[in-house]
């Protein structure tokens, strides 16, 4: 009787590891992996790519060698293409990174860098051993091979001006920056739903929306839904936060220095969580997290324009790529490089952070160019400050062009004789308007009750023009006060009054010897004057 009880346990058992485990069989259960140790010099395989649309494609390759390291990740295939198709088109091109490369039909790794060679018909392959550490706690002692690049990043719907200042800037992260017309979209327009299988052209995307900016590359793996791509890293990160999209190949160049495909995003489809030297890992039907962007541009009267985007939480991007982006709103919404005035308005919200303030800015030569080269200066400083990691979800930026240059100068200063405590001084001074004349602006300034009595100076000057008695400013202690020191640079519309006593002696501890007051006002205005007052009890 013991027996059959312990029978039927032990089939209830079995077939319950049937149930578990057998349905949920993966795709990569069904393609068997090609070990490296069995990899010979001269074996003949195939390699799978998209060179156009999304039709995946084969091409052959020979081994020439196989280079055994101390450990999996330092190990890899030498292979020849010998495709004439890929010959054509002047070698191995980055976008191929991510070929699976197959021997008798087994998957043996990715096809992940070109040597640079005449013909650029030399790959190195990333054995499927390495990459499939990717989904463990991997190391970060991988060797990263020192060939040729391996990925472009592609910037789709910039203007040619930001993206040309976009290309000058230093490499990000070593990786070449391609600026892409955005009529490039109209050839994937009504494309039908794509299956993302191994050979598939796949994106990894910074940002997604009125303009992209991702790098093309190929499918090696998938199980369920997770993949593996490219055969070496994209920007080496580690854990990261990309989207992952599916990606239409237009054409394939043979390029100044090497080929590369070029290509436009589908749509995103999935989230990279691994960037790493033997490749990068990701799931598909998971989206990143991303701060949702939005600029509008104006003019006093009516809006002109409105982009959306969504960037990948990552300060680098942030830093590196909104500044032409907003340079590209404008200069698509204005349609021209002139001098003007903007009144701009800034927030970023996030956790445990939030900002808003409003800047107003003038430039004589290009009001677009100065905008977006400020708001970058802001971006950085709020991103890259030295106090805590910014977590933004969300970046609103509303711009107002003014086609008049809002700026004026100091004519004259009109003071009281005196004024008494607790009471305004009452002043005037005279401006010269940038060819629209003079013009008189009245002013008050109260005056503390508490302030030194006896003859004090008035200082008057625009909050752009400097102060040689100014001190510098002190180091912040924290994250509130650094940014406000750092708005306060770029804060130019506006009057400072200041008011200093001449008395060397105090009659109480208590009492003031210096105030100020900051007046906004709807210009720039440069320039101070300095007079005299009698403080009286």
């Amino acid at each position: 009787m013991k027996a059959k009880q312990l029978g039927w346990i032990f089939l209830i058992f079995f077939f319950t590891i049937l149930i578990v485990f057998f349905p949920y069989s993966s795709y990569a259960e069904k393609v068997p992996f090609f070990p490296i140790q069995s990899v010979r010099r001269n074996m003949e395989g195939i390699g799978k790519s998209v060179f156009y649309g999304t039709r995946i494609e084969n091409f052959a390759v020979e081994v020439l060698d196989v280079v055994i390291g101390k450990d999996i990740n330092q190990s890899y295939i030498v292979v020849k293409v010998t495709d004439e198709k890929i010959k054509k088109m002047g070698g191995i091109s980055a976008g191929m990174s991510g070929s699976p490369i197959f021997f008798s039909g087994k998957l043996a790794g990715a096809l992940a860098y070109s040597w640079e060679t005449k013909d650029n018909l030399i790959g190195v392959v990333t054995p499927i051993e390495a990459m499939l550490k990717l989904w463990e706690n991997m190391p970060e002692s991988s060797t990263v091979l020192q060939v040729a690049p391996s990925s472009v990043i592609f910037t789709i719907g910039l203007s040619e001006r930001a993206g040309k200042r976009l290309q000058e800037k230093a490499s990000f992260f070593s990786r070449k920056i391609i600026s892409l017309p955005a009529t490039l979209y109209s050839q994937r327009s009504n494309l039908p739903s794509v299956e993302i299988q191994p050979g598939s052209a796949i994106g990894v995307q910074l940002i997604h929306g009125d303009v992209d900016v991702v790098s093309l590359g190929t499918l090696t793996w998938r199980d369920e839904n997770k993949i593996l791509a490219f055969g070496h890293p994209f920007l080496h990160q580690g854990r990261v936060n990309y989207f992952l999209s599916s990606m239409y190949v237009n054409f394939s160049l043979e390029g100044k220095d090497f080929p590369f495909k070029v290509g436009t995003p589908i749509q995103p489809i999935g989230i990279v969580d691994e960037d790493r030297s033997a490749g990068i890992a990701g799931r598909l039907g998971v989206l990143p997290k991303v701060i949702k962007a939005d600029i509008e541009i104006g003019s006093e009267k009516s809006v002109i324009s409105q982009n959306y985007f969504e960037i990948i939480q990552d300060e680098n991007v942030v830093v590196e790529f909104f500044p032409e982006i907003i340079l590209n709103s404008i200069d698509q919404a204005i349609d021209s490089q002139r001098p003007g005035s903007v009144k701009v308005t800034l927030s970023i919200e996030g956790k445990e952070f939030n900002f808003q303030n409003e800047f107003f800015w003038v430039s004589k030569i290009d009001i677009s160019s100065y905008t977006s080269n400020n708001l970058g200066k802001i971006l950085e400083d709020v991103f890259k400050n030295p106090f805590q990691s910014i977590k933004a979800d969300k970046i609103s930026i509303k711009i107002i062009f003014i086609p008049d240059i809002r700026e004026a100068t100091f004519r004259n200063l009109f003071l009281p004789v005196d004024v008494k405590r607790g009471n305004d001084l009452k002043g005037r001074i005279d401006l010269n308007l940038y060819r629209q004349g003079v013009k008189s602006l009245d002013f008050g300034l109260f005056v503390p009750r508490d302030f030194v009595p006896g003859e004090a100076e008035v200082v008057v000057r625009g909050m752009s023009w400097g102060d040689e008695n100014t001190q510098s400013p002190s180091p912040q202690a924290d994250l509130d006060n650094y940014i406000d020191e750092k708005v306060k640079q770029l804060k130019s519309n506006g009057l400072i009054i200041e008011m200093r006593s001449k008395s060397e002696t105090f009659s109480s501890d208590n009492q003031k010897n210096f105030f100020s007051e900051v007046v906004s006002l709807p210009f720039v205005l440069e320039g101070s004057f300095t007079g005299s007052v009698v403080v009286l009890e």
